[in-house]
């Protein structure tokens, strides 16, 4: 089952819902959603319950939201993580998120998807270097882990730019 992103709002509140196998192509437009934050956003809830699983491209982009959160004192919740937990523990960001278990029932208005988007392997490739980048800066031990896939990926997307 490939990944599943959901994106809702009901007034200030916001719900994310990631569901299947989610990869970096999944989480695109999740970056995109936390670098165009919403002003009015209160509170934000965060459902794994149908994550099966998740890249390290997804937990640095959850990370990225979580940071932003944090600095703009957004509420928020990661429900029902399970297995998912141990894998944003074994990168060193389990302590940006309050882990909750609860149902969550997603909200009318529909941000995403509102249409399927064109792939874009620029805007993948620019997802994949932030979140690392993100991943490293949260966790040093990380720089060992991601530090190829950085350089790599800042060098893709380089050659994207010029290519367009």
């Amino acid at each position: 089952m490939a990944g599943d992103l959901l994106i809702c709002r009901k007034e200030e509140k916001y719900g994310i819902v990631l569901s299947g196998r989610v990869n970096f192509e999944t989480v695109v437009p999740l970056r995109d959603f936390v670098n165009n934050l919403p002003a009015d956003a209160k509170e934000l809830t965060i459902d794994l319950s149908d994550c099966l699983s998740m890249d390290s491209t997804c937990m640095g982009v959850l990370s990225m939201l979580a940071l932003t959160g944090i600095k703009s004192k957004l509420k928020m919740r990661l429900l029902n993580a399970g297995g998912n937990r141990q894998l944003l523990k074994g990168l060193g960001v389990e302590k940006l998120f309050k882990f909750e278990d609860g149902e969550f029932i997603p909200y009318e208005t529909i941000i995403y998807p509102a249409g399927k988007t064109a792939k874009d392997m620029k805007s993948a490739a620019e997802t994949v270097l932030e979140a690392h980048e993100t991943l490293i800066s949260a966790d040093n031990s990380n720089q060992q882990r991601f530090g190829a896939v950085v350089e790599m990926t800042r060098q893709d997307v380089e050659r994207l730019k010029e290519n367009k």
